[in-house]
């Protein structure tokens, strides 16, 4: 026997001995095969043994038309079989990628690219459009004239819309304080001014002034119209004759004033607020009924009762001005009827 068979016969001898998984392995390895990749593409195990096959012949059709040329072949274990697949090199995994996008099984599995959420000034404006426009044209001669065409009743549903408009587009404002960051200035930062998230952008930073305009509108308006005493009204009232009490005034400090509704009082004191509001507390003492004091609000032009202090001596004329009106409270209590009686203060 020839040394060039003996070698050959030890050869494959070698071969015979050679594990097959070991073997297979070592020729497949660094190809990428089918289901590998569909594994590594988040394709769980079952999808990717049960159509890892049409995967691989798709991608061998789109690698013959692109590369002009069959595919490598490897080794793959399916289901402890060995069976001869295409292989690809780690370079030519597009194909790959064109054939997960191509193959109708492996279509669904194409992550959607992320949907950008809305930059807060678009999210504002969205949820805001319209709203300044509701309140153009909006004074008090324009109730007036909706009174006469259609009468009082017709104010309040007027109104009211625009109350829950104001209601909402300040939440719509607290929401885009409560968003926006100075990424979001710095963004639109260097854009023309007729750009669209330029446009929205400023509609959004301005809001608020949008918003009190709005605001303001509403309040001068009614007030307007609920002061106005000329146009359709008409007064009919004779005031009635004085009522004489021949004890005289049943409370010190009574002046007279509301005797017409058989009434003493007499104001304790008032605290003053910002845009005209007060707060008057008064004893009052109305015939045939028990004393009693009350403290109630008085705002002519405002929905708030507010007052601010700026200097020291703003304050310390407040706090006399509370003092003076307890001290009121204090001594018109004894005008009261006993607690053990059940009587209540009016606050």
């Amino acid at each position: 026997m020839s040394h060039a068979l003996t070698t050959r016969h030890r050869r494959l001898a070698a071969a015979a001995a050679v594990d097959k998984a070991v073997l297979y392995t070592t020729i497949s390895a660094g190809m990428v095969l089918a289901r590998r990749y569909l594994t590594g593409r988040g394709v769980d195990q079952a999808f990717a043994d049960q159509y890892g096959s049409p995967f691989g012949r798709t991608a061998a059709k789109v690698y013959r038309t692109e590369m002009g040329t069959e595919p490598r072949k490897a080794w793959s274990n399916v289901h402890g079989k060995w069976r001869r697949v295409n292989g690809f090199l780690p370079t030519e995994t597009a194909v790959l990628d064109k054939a997960f996008v191509t193959y109708k099984r492996t279509a669904d599995y194409v992550a959607a690219a992320p949907v950008a959420a809305p930059a807060p000034a678009e999210v504002y404006v969205k949820a805001t459009a319209g709203y300044a426009a509701r309140f153009e044209g909006l004074t008090g001669d324009s109730l007036r004239a909706l009174e006469n065409e259609q009468g009082i009743e017709v104010i309040d549903d007027h109104i009211n819309p625009l109350l829950d408009t104001l209601y909402d587009w300040k939440q719509a404002l607290d929401q885009f304080e409560a968003m926006v960051t100075d990424a979001d200035e710095k963004a639109v930062e260097g854009l023309p001014e007729d750009d669209p998230r330029r446009i929205t952008w400023r509609a959004a930073s301005t809001g608020m002034d949008a918003f009190l305009k709005a605001q303001a509108a509403v309040h001068g308006a009614y007030v307007d119209w609920s002061f106005d005493l000329t146009g359709s009204v008409e007064i009919d009232w004779t005031p009635p004759t004085a009522p004489v009490i021949p004890e005289g005034c049943r409370i010190p400090g009574c002046d007279g004033h509301w005797h017409y509704d058989d009434a003493c009082v007499a104001e304790l004191g008032e605290l003053p607020f910002d845009e005209g509001s007060s707060l008057p507390i008064e004893l009052a003492s109305p015939e045939g009924k028990p004393a009693h004091i009350v403290a109630f609000a008085f705002e002519p032009r405002s929905m708030n009762l507010r007052r601010q202090m700026n200097t020291q001596a703003d304050a310390v004329a407040f706090a006399k001005a509370l003092r003076d009106a307890a001290d009121a409270v204090d001594e018109a209590a004894a005008h009261l009827a006993p607690a053990t009686t059940g009587a209540a203060v009016t606050l």
